[in-house]
This record gives structure tokens, C-alpha cells and sequence, in this order.
């Protein structure tokens, strides 16, 4: 069933749901492993700091939220202050969709709602090596009326795709 047939909602994860968080983190790791090379450590789990991850439900200018459709947990987003250069910008730091929710418009629902529904500049920074999202990104780009997508090259990130977004005015 498409997308468009569902509700897809987007609820910011509240204080008490970090663990929540860092479950569905293990999984985002896990999917990108193919393409990391990221190994499991000793303890079964992937190397993912719990308390910076948890920062983000709780540090100022940090963002996590819960990725529903139908009322089901389909993914997270976050996102983070960051410098593009001297520009101030909102970074779409992390993104994740359960697979049983690809390829059904929520990803590209998500990336409107929040990217397009905002005044500021965005920041997609995406693994070069991560075939899938640089093809999903590419897609966003053409198909959502963004004002401006601006590629922007940082010396520093070289194992990075990042691209500047202005929403459309």
C-alpha cells in the first residue's frame, strides 16, 4: 500500500524514550554496515555513544523525532546546529526508515514536512559511500521545489555529499 494511503506522523521523542532511541540507532548502524565496513563490538552492539545520542532529545538546537505511520514506529530523524562555512545552518544529521517502510513516500512526506515546512538553510551531509541515500537525496532534490540546492564542498568532511537547501520561499 502506498504511502498516500497512510498517515504518517512525525512526534518529537520525549524525555524517557533515549533507550527507545538508541534501539532504533543499533538498526540504522546495522543497515549501513554493508557499506561502513562497521563491525559489531564485543557486547553485540555497534559504537554508538547512548548519552550523545540521547543529547539530542535534550540539548538546545538539537532535534530527535519519531517517524509514524498508521500509528506504527517506522524511523527517526535528527537534526543539529551546524556552520557551513560562515552561514548558520540546521543539519538533517540522521535519517532512518524501517524497511518495511521504504519505497512507500514517507521518506520523501519526512523530508517535506520538515525541510520544506522551515524558513532556514539546511544541510544534507551524505556518506558518499552510501549508494542508497545519495540516490534517494538526488531524487528529494528533483522532485520537492526547494528554492536552491547548492552543492558545498568542506575540505575537513571529503568522505561527505553535502548539499545546501533553501526552502522554497
Amino acid at each position: 500500500m502506498d504511502a498516500i494511503h497512510k498517515t504518517v506522523a512525525l512526534r518529537a521523542i520525549a524525555p524517557g524514550e533515549e533507550e527507545a532511541l538508541a534501539r532504533l540507532f543499533q538498526l540504522y548502524c546495522y543497515d549501513n554496515a554493508g557499506w561502513s565496513g562497521e563491525a559489531l563490538l564485543a557486547d553485540g552492539r555497534y559504537d554508538v555513544c547512548d548519552a550523545g545520542l540521547a543529547s539530542y532529545v535534550h540539548a538546545a538546537g538539537h532535534t530527535a523525532h519519531w517517524i509514524e505511520v498508521d500509528g506504527e514506529l517506522a524511523g527517526f530523524y535528527i537534526t543539529e546546529p551546524a556552520i557551513a562555512g560562515q552561514l548558520p545552518v540546521q543539519e538533517f544529521s540522521d535519517f532512518f526508515i524501517l524497511k518495511k517502510y521504504r519505497r512507500r513516500g514517507v521518506a520523501l512526506e519526512v523530508v517535506r514536512r520538515v525541510l520544506l515546512g522551515s524558513a532556514q538553510t539546511w544541510l544534507v551531509a551524505t556518506f558518499r559511500a552510501d549508494a542508497a541515500a545519495c540516490a534517494f537525496w538526488r531524487q528529494a532534490f528533483a522532485r520537492l521545489p526547494f528554492a536552491q540546492v547548492t552543492p558545498w564542498e568542506d575540505p575537513a568532511l571529503p568522505q561527505f555529499q553535502l548539499t545546501l537547501l533553501k526552502p522554497a520561499a
